[in-house]
């Protein structure tokens, strides 16, 4: 199975955008800014990972789990220099990494 990476990333920075929005609603600009940064530095991760799922190398388990690692890795700085408490953050970059996984199940029609 082939994946269209790039039909994949752009869904996931369009769901970020609408997340933001809908969920730190005073500080959308700073919660896009920071959801787009964390996907533009695991983009080149999340499409080998993408890849290995639709390629059945990967469990959705496993998927599951690599992307939920990248937690840490998710600096969240404009929302940290906006003053948004941090377990909004938190909450916002759970919200995200679930949102990641679950775009690229319904997309590769994984379960």
């Amino acid at each position: 199975m082939s994946t269209d990476f790039a039909q994949i990333f752009n869904q996931l920075i369009e769901q970020v955008t609408t997340l933001a929005k809908n969920t730190v609603k005073d500080y959308t600009d700073a919660a896009v800014t920071d959801g787009k940064q964390f996907l533009q530095e695991s983009q080149e991760k999340l499409q080998r990972w993408t890849t290995l799922l639709a390629n059945h190398q990967l469990t959705t388990q496993d998927f599951t789990w690599l992307v939920q690692s990248q937690k840490d890795l998710a600096q969240m700085e404009a929302l940290k220099q906006a003053g948004l408490a941090m377990a909004r953050i938190d909450a916002f970059k759970a919200s995200m990494l679930t949102l990641i996984i679950d775009t690229v199940f319904s997309i590769l029609k994984v379960a």
